[in-house]
């Protein structure tokens, strides 16, 4: 058995690998400078149509939002597009929040699309669009949402055709207006212009920030072959099925909506870091990573002009499952073949390790003393059960001390966009809380009065319910971990309780959700991998092993982790645990055999200090000016 010394080291090792992963999965590309070749995105380039759209407020309507169209239908046209407008009239709740924005009645005032056509070799074909909206909201210049949309449209446009011929189908650009109040631009194509129905395949351009990764976080229907073709043309993929499929679950909408409810296969890419931009008046055009906008653009030019120059569109086929590691490789299968990912897990799990004890299963590699029904020389049912129980108990204690946590720091309390300037912040406490929680994570087994177990999930729960949190959702965490502490087993292996839990969340995720089960089924497999080490390899190399597999796994899950924060993490932060589920059976091998609280604590006052900072900080500069007249909660 690894000594403590050996644990730590080989700990460390691991998070900063895991880290190094996140910190290269989540950096955009160089921007590409004016001088780059034409046939190719420049950021350079697009950042003169970001200035030229996001210097000023322009909401639909306005005389600003009149300059905007008019520098737009003049460049399109030097691009050599045929370029017309279409009116876009309000329904009556776009125009009762307009009025409110600009202080006025509504009636009669209608906005424009603007709907550029380079022309194909077969009009017969069915055309690819590029789909953006140049309105902005009252009180933002609209930079990020969606200047870098527009400005990544408008650029690839221009190196589609820069490469000297025709493409085989039209190439579409269409620039909504009115996708602030309701999508209205967006339902006035797709509901009434005639290019409506020769929309074969679109990208979708949105923001809810203005930096880091541009997501593609929403596919069609039937994505199989056109995650095929995203693989195959993207360099710098950022993408993964359990965003997609969570996503298609949430009440959001974009201008993408309206085209997926009639068919239309397409992708909706969006950046979420510096999420203080969002509706912000300080959304610039100088607050806009060039990189960011570089990301979008590489992604978006990178599957038109695919399919602009190829004579066949992507057929429907069955939704895939895929993700990218670490921004730099794309991963895509069908939904189906993630059960030969389960049984290789399995398979490594069933290879027989040598022990003292003579040949066991490689899951089941620690001894511990039970009475309970054997499985191997090493380990019994007792104690798989045991490590289930305690994993379920820190999974749950997690989630009510970051509820908790997230009450203390203001939500419920907050405006809203005061809270996605809050996300860094957040995100570290969140973490801080997590990592505190795993230093404690030994010592869970050893509390041998029942009494003292139930005390923490107390005090948590009192501290969320007081700083204003969730009621429900607080006492059911809270009854819920009392419950699991009162039935702490003395007798326990967490770690394979752990890999035991994932591996059946895992076949459950298969079962009911198989384009969600890589987030479960690839960490799965790098456990069986270490698992596999640690039983046949000598000490040292075992452990090696197993540290190598737990920063990449890590690392992935990290990755992923961060991007969900961006986009839940504000109003539901314990959205994490299901990392931690996740990550834990990777992590826990490395641990040391004994807990520590005197390292638990400072990370446990850094993250209440966190909370406090947030709750009692001044607004933010950066909070949509609107959103207060219509009623946001503040601080």
């Amino acid at each position: 058995m690894p000594s403590n010394t050996a644990r730590w080291v080989a700990l460390i090792a691991a998070l900063a690998g895991a880290l190094v992963w996140i910190v290269l999965a989540s950096i955009p590309p160089t921007p590409r400078g004016a001088d780059a070749p034409p046939t190719v995105f420049s950021a350079v380039r697009a950042m003169e149509v970001v200035r030229a759209v996001g210097h000023e407020p322009h909401v639909l309507g306005s005389d600003a939002d009149a300059r905007v169209r008019a520098w737009l239908i003049a460049r399109l046209r030097t691009l050599g597009a045929e370029v017309s407008e279409q009116p876009v009239p309000l329904d009556p709740k776009a125009a009762k929040r307009l009025a409110k924005w600009i202080g006025r009645p509504a009636d009669g005032i209608t906005g424009t699309n603007i709907i550029a056509r380079l022309p194909g070799r077969d009009p017969a074909l069915p055309a690819v669009a590029i789909m953006a909206h140049h309105d902005s909201v009252e009180g933002s210049p609209g930079a990020a949402d969606d200047g870098i949309g527009v400005a990544t449209a408008v650029e690839a446009l221009r190196a589609i055709r820069a490469v000297g011929k025709p493409p085989e189908r039209d190439v579409l650009i269409i620039l909504t207006d009115g996708e602030e109040i309701g999508l209205n631009g967006a339902k006035a194509f797709f509901d009434n212009h005639p290019l409506r129905r020769r929309v074969g395949a679109m990208v979708n351009l949105d923001a809810r920030g203005a930096g880091g990764r541009a997501n593609m976080f929403e596919t069609g229907r039937g994505n199989g072959a056109m995650m095929a073709l995203y693989a195959d043309k993207i360099a710098r993929p950022a993408a993964n099925s359990v965003s997609v499929l969570v996503y298609d679950r949430m009440p959001n909408s974009t201008d993408y909506t309206p085209a997926k409810a009639r068919g239309i296969p397409g992708f909706n890419i969006a950046p979420l870091d510096r999420a203080w931009t969002y509706h912000s008046p300080l959304s610039t055009p100088d607050a806009l990573d060039p990189g960011t906008l570089q990301d979008m653009g590489d992604q978006t030019l990178g599957v038109i002009r695919a399919m602009a120059f190829a004579r066949d569109l992507p057929a429907r086929e069955p939704d895939a499952a895929f993700a990218d590691l670490m921004g730099r490789w794309m991963i895509v299968y069908s939904a189906g073949w993630g059960w030969v990912v389960l049984g290789l897990a399995a398979a490594l799990f069933l290879l027989p390790r040598r022990s003292s004890g003579g040949w066991s299963l490689s899951l089941f590699s620690r001894a511990v003393p039970s009475a309970s029904t054997e499985i191997g020389p090493s380990l019994r049912w007792g104690d798989v059960a045991g490590g289930v129980i305690v994993t379920l108990t820190f999974l749950v204690h997690t989630a009510l001390l970051i509820t908790a946590l997230n009450a203390l720091s203001g939500s419920g309390h907050s405006n809203y966009y005061d809270r996605l300037a809050a996300i860094p912040r957040l995100e570290v406490q969140a973490w801080c809380a997590i990592a505190a929680m795993i230093a404690l994570l030994p010592l869970m087994r050893r509390l041998d009065i029942k009494l003292l177990a139930i005390v923490p999930a107390q005090a948590m729960m009192w501290i969320g319910l007081l700083s204003g949190g969730p009621l429900i959702l607080l006492v059911l965490l809270a009854v819920v971990a009392m419950g699991l502490a009162a039935i702490l087993p003395r007798d326990a292996d967490g770690p394979t309780g752990s890999a035991a839990l994932l591996f059946f969340i895992a076949m459950i995720t298969q079962i009911l959700a198989p384009t969600a089960a890589p987030f479960f089924a690839w960490p799965l497999l790098l456990v069986a991998i270490g698992a596999v080490a640690r039983g046949l390899l000598p000490s040292f190399t075992g452990l090696a092993v197993t540290a190598l597999v737990a920063a990449i796994g890590l690392g992935h899950i990290g990755s992923m982790a961060h991007f969900v924060m961006l986009a839940l993490g504000a109003e539901l932060p314990p959205v994490l645990v299901v990392a931690l589920l996740a990550g834990l059976p990777l992590l826990w091998p490395l641990l040391p055999e004994r807990g520590d609280w005197r390292a638990a604590a400072p990370l446990l006052a850094i993250a209440i200090g966190i909370a406090l900072w947030v709750r009692f900080d001044a607004m933010a500069p950066s909070i949509a000016t609107y959103s207060l007249s219509e009623g946001a909660k503040t601080k």
